[in-house]
């Protein structure tokens, strides 16, 4: 076949095979969400009632969430799932990554980015974070405070206005927006839907280099702790968005490549 007849009959697709998330991934994810991000509130009110000062509150739910990224592994270990095809929990593990990939860019990046260049002003150390304790702690209003300054405890580039920080962060909109695209595709039974993970694989990657690699070559001059914050700042709360779009682009391919197989063969060609 040649590439004219080839492009002729992807175009010619019909719909692909209805794929969804079962139930008892979306129950166990939902559940870890839930204990998870909930955990990371209760940080939060400790913080505000004075039983854990800025940073270890932070901390804690950091390396929560750092954790919960994992989640998606779960879908190949879920006793009800065993009797699901290699491609259904590829489309399982997608679903849960897809899904902890909107929630994170939707309650942190975003607003981080929308509001960080007006909330903060002057702060260069921790001490200088650390300071606003007393405004944070006046009112439950004044906890977004907490919440957007919160990754400052390991990487000071969050409060600083460093603009190769900002510029990455702006991703977050194009994220959220294939997310959303790939769903609306997948409701749709699209063939093409599995090329959101596969053609968006290089941009997480890229950007995951550049906000890691960026530091140190600057020698590290935004890290306010030691290395074991250092670590969380660069490697525990970021070889997800390295590592897990390539795998994710891998099953994406493969999922890809049987919508296109049986979408041929579904038109007899």
């Amino acid at each position: 076949m040649n590439t004219s007849a080839a492009a002729r009959s992807l175009q010619m697709l019909g719909q692909a095979a209805e794929r969804s998330a079962t139930a008892s991934t979306l129950k166990v994810f939902w559940t870890i969400t839930a204990v998870v991000w909930g955990g990371v509130g209760v940080c939060a009110a400790l913080f505000y009632v004075g039983v854990l000062d800025f940073t270890t509150s932070t901390k804690i739910g950091l390396y929560s969430i750092s954790v919960w990224l994992n989640s998606w592994m779960l879908v190949f270990l879920l006793p009800k799932n065993r009797g699901l095809s290699k491609l259904d929990l590829y489309h399982n593990a997608l679903v849960v990554w897809m899904l902890s990939y909107l929630l994170t860019n939707s309650l942190w990046e975003i607003p981080w980015v929308l509001a960080s260049p007006f909330v903060f002003h002057d702060l260069h150390t921790l001490a200088d974070v650390v300071a606003y304790t007393d405004f944070m702690r006046e009112s439950p209003l004044n906890m977004y405070w907490w919440v957007l300054a919160s990754f400052s405890s390991v990487d000071l580039r969050t409060v600083n206005h460093n603009s190769t920080f900002y510029t990455l962060e702006l991703y977050a909109f194009v994220n959220v927006l294939t997310v959303i695209w790939f769903f609306h595709l997948n409701k749709k039974r699209s063939p093409y839907r599995y090329l959101i993970p596969v053609l968006g694989s290089g941009e997480p990657v890229a950007a995951t280099f550049i906000f890691s690699f960026s530091e140190v070559f600057a020698g590290f001059e935004n890290m306010p702790g030691g290395l074991a914050d250092t670590l969380l700042a660069l490697v525990w709360t970021q070889y997800q968005y390295f590592l897990f779009p390539l795998i994710f682009g891998y099953f994406g391919v493969k999922l890809l490549m049987e919508d296109w197989r049986q979408c041929r063969a579904d038109s007899g060609g």
